[in-house]
């Protein structure tokens, strides 16, 4: 059942409910005031029938036959008269056993009157006094036309009562199809885009509403679902080709050695060639890993409560490992630095931390004349800043811009060989990590990277 149906159905049960409550309190109080008035006119019939017979000088029978007359025209009420000893003098209608009850009801309660109702019968037990003699009358009538009067103001309101729900029902399926209508919109519109035109948009609407809070959350959604559709097509692009460059090298000193090689040396040598274009693709295979590492949702990534210091150490020994002509200095800038550890406590991944540390330790020592690189750590009371510093080949104006683009190399690749993912990789980690990461760096005098993370304190 779609929405505008059920919202309809929902809304025509809600008001069938309350109309229902309505009418039947509209009919019970009309039926009150009908009992009501139609007893005062019962006790006016009965205290007028009871003077006539107490006045008039007429025998009984001649009386009940007046009587039978004008109940056919005037709808007469029929009385049953008592003395004070409770005996019957004078009745219309032979008397019912419940009279008895009645009476002692009355003489016992002191009322002048009390009413009951037996089916469509109304009685009234009234006092009467004649010649100074206590008298009891019980009188009953059928209120024929306060009762059809009833009855077709009952039916009148059953018929607009159904009428009135296939209304309510008609205007609330129109209101809520109305009211949903521009999410029916907005669902056709969706089903238009696919991958072959992600970057088609929304309409937004002019009225600033749930609907146009709705259409903004959606484009801000596209262009996510764009700019990673794209990214993920450049990616697998620029892998393509990336990977293909080590590979093809590979192949052709392979087939080379296999067709023009004679000596144990020409072998040694095709050998060491293709060990070396294997660790190409090796590294090129372990950094775009990294970078899909830090691409993971903030959410999917381990964060422990580390030392950034320590992290930096461990980062020191491994790339020394690799690299053993590398020099690598750390300072710490704050005097009391070293003798606080939880200066340098923080909340982040272990792994990619020293990933980040790692890349920036390696281009300041591969960029520099003496291998060196310079890092200065220091805790403040809001935050914590690391400084990479070297005195290499610096970085030109126009590059500075560009580094921290996926597989951009600058006009330094000449100097030494990468892909250009390292920058990359460092800025989203980073950036994970709610940090900011800045660059200074003049040709021929060096760099200094400088990492800021806020501090755990």
């Amino acid at each position: 059942m779609k929405i505008a149906t059920r919202t309809a159905l929902i809304y025509s049960i809600l008001t069938a409910g309350i109309l229902f409550l309505f009418a039947y309190v509209l009919y019970f109080v009309s039926e009150k005031n009908r009992e009501d008035e139609f007893n005062d006119r019962l006790g006016y019939k009965v205290i007028w029938r009871s003077e006539f017979i107490f006045d008039a000088k007429i025998s009984d029978e001649k009386i009940r036959e007046l009587h039978q007359r004008n109940q056919k025209l005037l709808n007469e009420a029929d009385i049953s008269v008592y003395n004070s000893h409770k005996d019957l003098t004078f009745t219309d209608i032979p008397p019912l056993k419940s009279n008895e009850k009645y009476l002692d009801q009355i003489i016992k309660t002191n009322k002048n009157r009390i009413f009951w109702q037996q089916g469509d019968r109304q009685y009234i037990a009234i006092k009467f006094e004649s010649n100074a003699e206590k008298y009891y009358i019980i009188g009953s009538a059928v209120d024929v036309t306060g009762k059809a009067h009833i009855a077709e103001f009952k039916k009148d309101i059953m018929i607009i009562y159904i009428i009135s729900i296939v209304v309510i029902f008609i205007i609330g399926f129109l209101f809520s199809y109305y009211t949903l209508k521009p999410l029916k919109d907005i669902i056709l519109q969706i089903r238009d885009i696919s991958e072959h035109n992600l970057n088609k948009r929304l309409d937004i609407p002019k009225a600033k509403d749930e609907i146009y809070e709705l259409t903004e959350t959606f484009n801000s959604t596209f262009n996510r679902l764009e700019k990673s559709f794209n990214n993920h097509k450049q990616f697998v692009t620029t892998i393509s080709h990336e990977f293909r460059t080590p590979l093809s090298t590979l192949i052709a000193e392979l087939e080379l050695a296999k067709e023009l090689n004679v000596t144990l040396d020409d072998y040694k040598l095709s050998i060491d060639n293709a060990l070396q274009d294997a660790n190409d693709a090796s590294e090129l295979s372990s950094a775009l890993l990294d970078f899909a590492r830090a691409s993971y949702d903030v959410s999917q990534i381990s964060l422990v409560n580390v030392r950034l210091d320590e992290i930096l150490a461990e980062a020191k020994l491994a790339l020394l490992q690799k690299n053993a002509d590398y020099k690598i200095g750390i300072n710490y800038m704050d005097k009391d630095g070293d003798k606080d550890e939880s200066n340098y406590d923080f909340h982040g991944n272990p792994y990619l931390l020293q990933v980040a540390f790692s890349n920036l330790m390696e281009n300041a020592c591969k960029y520099s004349g003496d291998k060196s690189a310079h890092i200065e750590i220091e805790a403040g009371h809001q935050s914590i800043k690391i400084h990479f510093a070297d005195h290499g080949i610096g970085i030109s104006e126009q590059d500075l811009s560009k580094i921290f683009d996926l597989f951009y190399r600058g006009l330094n690749k000449s100097y030494e060989k990468g892909n250009g993912i390292g920058l990359s990789i460092v800025k989203r980690i980073v950036e994970i990590h709610q940090g900011r990461l800045d660059v200074c760096s003049e040709v021929s005098k060096g760099s200094t990277f400088t990492i800021e993370f806020p501090s755990k304190k």
